[in-house]
């Protein structure tokens, strides 16, 4: 079974702003071996909030699910990731032979290059990186006190929920039959992102890429809504700014 450390995805897999096969891979074994954060154990979701050191704010679905799923399999602790270039802010340096969370982004060139996450277990100082990230964090975590409730098993609408809580600090509940189907749906996805050419594809499963876009997009539009619902705000604005420019530009 592959892992970030030691799947090498080909040219393809990097192709444009997303990277679907590789992203898939990790998500299909996630969800075959039971470390998928965004399924429940025991009945209960623990939806993880993992931001970027750099900006402060939490990684969009493209990112956020392939680090989540590398934070679970390795057992890290850590709710931050950075560049190598956020690493020499904090003072510390990535360890000898540690890999990390593969990304792409669009440089200031117009052209899509990709880099690595990585977490603070990965650092020569981990206290360093850890210190460093929480002075720059900056997601609000206003909805502690709510219970978001899991509605649809459709991969995107699932999915929206989940990146809902993660952004906020929300609760998560779901039905063992809302998540198995899920599971289902979900897997249809990966599997589907992952034949060989588009000819084998089933055009009725939707992109990956579509999936996790639209889920970004949903989870958002559902925060404001709980936020306006009790009466609580947080400079979206501001946040959407900072948001766009993480994923338009390597800093």
């Amino acid at each position: 079974m592959e892992d970030t450390k030691n799947l090498n995805a080909s040219r393809k897999d990097w192709n444009g702003n997303f990277v679907p096969k590789h992203t898939a891979k990790l998500i299909r074994d996630g969800i075959e071996n039971g470390t998928a954060p965004f399924l429940p154990r025991d009945g209960q979701i623990s939806a993880q909030l993992v931001y970027n050191a750099n900006t402060g704010y939490i990684l969009n679905a493209k990112d956020l699910i392939p680090v989540q799923l590398e934070r679970a399999a390795k057992g890290y602790e850590s709710n931050a990731v950075g560049t190598k270039n956020t690493m020499d802010s904090a003072k510390t340096a990535i360890k000898p032979g540690e890999k990390g969370v593969w990304y792409n982004f669009k440089g200031k060139d117009g052209e899509f290059h990709h880099a690595a996450y990585f977490f603070a277990e990965q650092t020569e100082h981990p206290g360093r990186f850890a210190e460093f990230a929480q002075q720059k964090l900056r997601q609000p975590q206003n909805l502690a006190g709510e219970t978001i409730k899991i509605e649809s098993s459709e991969a995107g609408e699932y999915l929206a929920s989940y990146i809902a809580a993660c952004k906020s600090g929300a609760r998560l509940e779901v039905s063992p039959e809302i998540a198995q189907q899920f599971r289902q749906n979900m897997i249809a996805v990966c599997d589907n992102e992952l034949k060989r050419t588009n000819a084998e594809k089933n055009p009725s499963i939707p992109k990956l890429n579509d999936v996790l876009f639209s889920a970004d997009k949903m989870a958002g539009e559902l925060v404001k809504s709980i936020e306006r619902k009790a009466g609580i705000s947080h400079g979206q604005k501001q946040q959407k700014n900072e948001y766009r420019r993480e994923n338009s530009i390597e800093r």
